[in-house]
């Protein structure tokens, strides 16, 4: 099909991607995505089968001039940014360093350098996941490697769960274990690469060999895993003892403290009485057991749910904007 010239100038003046190159972000975004070639062809309003020998790399085979390439890229680069864009989750308003989360930081950013493996224990409601995600985003925007977060389902299978670890990697992911493996090494083994397991416990003994394999061998993973005390306790299995010994350290979360409690309250909420704050925090307290024992833990999700349920509470009770409030004599 071809261009007209002065639509042919406007797309050449966008600085779109080559072939080769957005053929390539189209790949690993269909597979993020878990979208057909087909789904992915009508989100960009383009012909299935023109976008089909396109994405085979064999347009310039079946059309005159390469130029013409440019209709289909445009359209494909347009859908994929606005998609993205609008899938990205939705950023807490503020960020609240707290000491446990500074510890899980560091130790992320440390198995990315040196290719080590981390425990990360915590109760819900102790900012696993929001750690990781978190760091991990940091990882990819600074450009100091690859950060792969994967959330084991239960029972996940050794097989589905390195396909998931491809699709989230944006690479290709069918094949047997070893091939996914080799997928693994092969398009991530060019920087460091930090695989983060959270929920780990879900996965057997076949799941966690097959995850030590990463770790123990070139290019060296590091891997973070998190999850439950349940996890802890099945490492200390005596047919885990390859794992225990390739650890350097496991973090054991308890919660926020009093103190930073308090700081984000008055961050999020301004000044407060302090028995509100006190009351506050002790609704956000609860229980989990470690050990056989009960401990209690101030849990961060808790909390903001308190603080939403407080925003919502002055936003009803505050009288409308075009409500005149008499003066009192």
């Amino acid at each position: 099909m071809p261009i007209a010239l002065n639509k042919k100038t406007r797309l050449q003046a966008l600085g779109l991607p080559s072939d080769v190159e957005m053929i390539r972000r189209a790949r690993a975004f269909a597979l993020r995505a878990g979208l057909t070639y087909s789904e992915l062809a009508d989100l960009a309003g383009i012909n299935v089968n023109s976008f089909r020998v396109w994405i085979a790399g064999n347009y310039d085979r079946h059309h005159s001039c390469d130029s013409n390439t440019l209709i289909v890229r445009a359209a494909i680069k347009a859908a994929i940014d606005r998609h993205e864009i609008e899938s990205q989750p939705a950023a807490p308003v503020n960020h609240h360093p707290t000491a446990e989360y500074e510890a899980v930081r560091r130790s992320m950013l440390a198995a990315l350098r040196k290719g080590t493996a981390f425990l990360v224990d915590g109760p819900p409601g102790t900012q696993k996941t929001y750690t990781f995600r978190r760091v991990a985003a940091e990882i990819e925007a600074s450009r100091q490697g690859r950060a792969v977060y994967v959330y084991a389902r239960v029972d996940h299978a050794p097989q589905a769960f390195l396909t998931e670890a491809c699709t989230e990697a944006g690479i290709p992911n069918r094949g047997t274990i070893d091939q996914l493996l080799r997928k693994l090494r092969f398009f991530l083994g060019g920087q460091r690469a930090l695989l983060i397991v959270d929920e780990a416990q879900h996965l057997g003994l076949n799941g966690l060999e097959v995850l030590r394999q990463l770790l123990d061998t070139p290019p060296y993973f590091g891997v973070v895993l998190g999850g439950s005390h349940d996890l802890s306790m099945r490492l200390r299995d005596w047919r885990m003892e390859q794992w225990r010994s390739r650890l350097r350290r496991s973090h054991m979360l308890m919660g926020l403290s009093a103190a930073e409690a308090g700081r984000i309250l008055s961050a999020e909420l301004g000044a407060m009485h302090p028995s509100d704050v006190a009351q506050t925090v002790a609704d956000a307290t609860v229980e989990a057991v470690r050990n056989k024992k009960t401990f209690r833990y101030i849990s961060a999700r808790n909390l903001f749910f308190a603080i939403e349920d407080a925003r919502a509470a002055m936003e009803e009770a505050r009288p409308p904007a075009n409500e005149k409030v008499e003066a009192i004599a």
